[in-house]
């Protein structure tokens, strides 16, 4: 455990040293609050119109639905930046091989990696808690569905990193890393809207949309915990965490 806190810690600390960490806290605050921004003024033009034509008055909770599910494509573009480095610069620059010559297992160099990826994203999701610190604050949104929904996307980075720092250990470029990374958290945001098209109906049509990362993202944005939504992230995490070691050690003993 002392390795895996040691490696976590060196990644976090020069992580937070360089531009890198500011820009992606930056590019996500501003992208959330662009959508918090226009959901807000959404939200008041159909109470004003409700009011006005008599028709059922919107709610908080649909706001924030809508918001977080719009964060789930914004993690889309920040995690693959976030990733793409774990492994693909420090084998670029051979820094790898004093890891690899250290006296420390392949699995503590996956789990350190994958903790500080994982803490650096924590913290800009924790950051965005402004938002809905904002309605909570000046409105009256039920604050469970806005835990509940913040459980489901700490469980979706998790999911995320671990995907973003498999592709980083396949390959020495940051580019290809981060593109191939980005392509494969798309084609997880979109299973569950073209899983018809590639699929006929049936079994193979519910495995498909079961693969998705939004049809169970979505039950945390509409309040409901269910175990197996989490066994789901906790599942696709590990598979990839799995993989990811495969990898290394593979390269470890060439």
């Amino acid at each position: 455990m002392t390795q895996i806190l040691t490696i976590a810690k060196r990644d976090f600390v020069s992580y937070f040293s360089s531009l890198k960490a500011a820009i992606i806290f930056w590019c996500f605050l501003f992208l959330m609050g662009l959508f918090f921004y226009s959901f807000i003024l959404t939200y008041i033009e159909y109470q004003q119109q409700s009011v006005s034509m008599g028709g059922e008055m919107p709610r908080l909770s649909e706001l924030l639905t809508a918001i977080f599910q719009n964060v789930h494509f914004i993690f889309m573009l920040i995690i693959p930046a976030v990733t793409m480095a774990s492994f693909a610069e420090e084998e670029k620059t051979h820094v790898d091989r004093l890891l690899k010559t250290a006296p420390v297992r392949t699995i503590e160099i996956v789990m350190g990696k994958f903790l500080a990826c994982s803490g650096a994203m924590a913290l800009v999701l924790l950051a965005s808690f402004v938002y809905p610190a904002y309605l909570l604050l000046y409105g009256n949104p039920d604050p469970g569905p806005i835990m509940l929904s913040y459980l489901g996307m700490f469980l979706l980075v998790f999911s995320q990193v671990a995907f973003g720092i498999w592709v980083s250990s396949l390959t020495s470029n940051q580019f290809i890393a981060f593109m191939f990374t980005m392509l494969g958290l798309f084609l997880l945001l979109i299973l569950n809207w073209i899983a018809p098209n590639i699929t006929s109906a049936g079994w193979t049509e519910q495995i498909v949309r079961y693969l998705a990362s939004t049809t169970h993202l979505d039950n945390f944005f509409k309040g409901m915990l269910s175990l197996s939504d989490v066994l789901y992230f906790v599942a696709i995490s590990s598979l990839f965490l799995f993989f990811t070691y495969i990898s290394l050690d593979a390269k470890r003993w060439r």
